[in-house]
């Protein structure tokens, strides 16, 4: 595949993906305290106000990135496979990779604010 149709790919799992939360945050059949969590960690991830400030090179990122991949980790496993995949509008290997990468940078977030955020959603 080509650098343009990779890049395509790329745009289209992006709306796809944005499409989804937003599709995800109106679906009664998910949990609200999910919907409203991942919620939050958009609006923490946006919001200049962070725990390691953003102009710290690479860490100031880092908390950022770590409350979106917890949040929406809860948020698809609440949903659960099938809501998901019917809410997708992308290719099913899109959402394949997208769910793929979740899982790989969740190995990344310490143990610590893993267990943290399964102690506030309960």
């Amino acid at each position: 595949m080509s650098v343009a149709g990779v890049l395509k790919e790329v745009a289209l799992a992006a709306l796809a993906l944005g499409k989804l939360l937003v599709r995800l945050a109106r679906d009664e059949r998910v949990a609200r305290r999910y919907r409203v969590g991942a919620g939050l960690a958009l609006a923490y991830a946006v919001l200049p106000f962070d725990l390691i400030p953003d102009r710290i090179p690479v860490l100031g990122k880092v908390d950022d990135a770590a409350v979106a991949v917890l949040a929406l980790t809860r948020l698809f496993e609440a949903a659960g496979d099938d809501i998901v995949r019917e809410h997708w509008d992308a290719s099913p290997e899109s959402l394949d990779a997208v769910l793929g990468a979740l899982a790989v940078a969740g190995r990344f977030v310490p143990k610590r604010l893993r267990m943290a955020a399964s102690a506030v959603a309960r």
